[in-house]
């Protein structure tokens, strides 16, 4: 009887090799938390109860010259603000209610090797915040105040315009640049923006951040509206420019559906971004103040 060499490989023992799974699940990309940081949030407290904030809108007086004599009298203005057109205040309606939810079947809860339940509230709360930057980021197409081109790399004159529109209208602090990825890549490209011969400390080389420009701190957000691929609406902001309420805050709750024999996973909140506009620095007399979103500026690029 002859007997032939007989090699057991990988093909013929496929029902003896398992397929381990790794105890660590790849997560998906997720990005930072930024817009929501830089929006006046001051007005949260107000709205425990109620859907429309109304917010005065201030202006300024005018001066007048009295002539000597008694015959002379001075004329009274209306209080600034209130003349009641409608160009008085700013109403805020607070109607975004927005949720993300998940349906985690009770046979998949004891059964996973991975701690599905925790694993759902985490992307559920991460589309929350995500919706909300992306709500914050579509504000900036709105602003009146633009610089640069869709498209094209931001320019030195596109930054300086753009702290002129605030130095214009008296900004000179709590401002902030928040540039998308690309913008800030050919930001990088300038020497001034680089180099120690013009900033102290690590230079953006090393540190991968731009200084402060123009004495207002640079940020980075991978969540900035992008009309067509290639363009980005970045902006420069007062930290008042923007307004977000949340009356109610990011929650999660759970419920046991016997119909499903699952759990369902809420997470839900109601809140409003808007953006904000004061009257003008030049005083109108008895007439209705001149209003504008003047604490912005939209910045296209690339």
């Amino acid at each position: 009887m002859t007997v032939t060499d007989t090699e057991m490989t990988s093909t013929t023992h496929v029902a003896f090799l398992p397929r381990i799974w790794s105890k660590d699940v790849r997560k998906a990309i997720e990005y930072e938390e930024v817009l929501s940081k830089l929006v006046n949030t001051q007005y949260e407290d107000e709205m425990s109860v109620g859907r429309i904030l109304q917010i005065p809108i201030d202006s300024n007086y005018n001066t007048q010259t009295k002539t000597e004599g008694v015959s002379s009298t001075i004329t009274f203005q209306s209080m600034p603000g209130t003349t009641g057109s409608g160009t008085n205040f700013q109403a805020i309606t607070v109607s975004t209610f927005q949720y993300a939810a998940a349906l985690l079947n009770a046979v998949v809860a004891v059964q996973s090797n991975y701690d599905e339940r925790q694993r759902v509230a985490h992307k559920l709360g991460y589309s929350l915040m995500r919706g909300i930057e992306v709500g914050i980021a579509a504000l900036p197409a709105s602003f009146s105040q633009i610089v640069g081109s869709l498209g094209a790399d931001p320019t030195e004159a596109n930054l300086r315009r753009a702290w002129q529109y605030l130095a214009d209208a008296g900004v000179s602090s709590n401002a902030s640049w928040v540039f998308g990825p690309a913008a800030i890549a050919a930001l990088f490209a300038n020497d001034k923006y680089t180099s120690k011969d013009f900033i102290s400390g690590k230079s953006a080389i090393e540190s991968a951040q731009l200084p402060d420009l123009y004495s207002f701190p640079v940020y980075k957000s991978n969540l900035l509206n992008a009309p067509a691929s290639g363009q980005t609406e970045c902006f420069l902001a007062h930290k008042e420019a923007m307004i977000m309420i949340r009356q109610v805050m990011p929650t999660v709750r759970e419920d046991f559906l016997i119909r499903n024999i699952s759990d369902g996973i809420v997470a839900y909140d109601l809140y409003n971004v808007s953006e904000a506009i004061w009257s003008a620095e030049a005083p109108t007399g008895d007439s209705d103040p001149t209003v504008s979103d003047y604490g912005a500026v939209l910045i296209r690029t690339a």
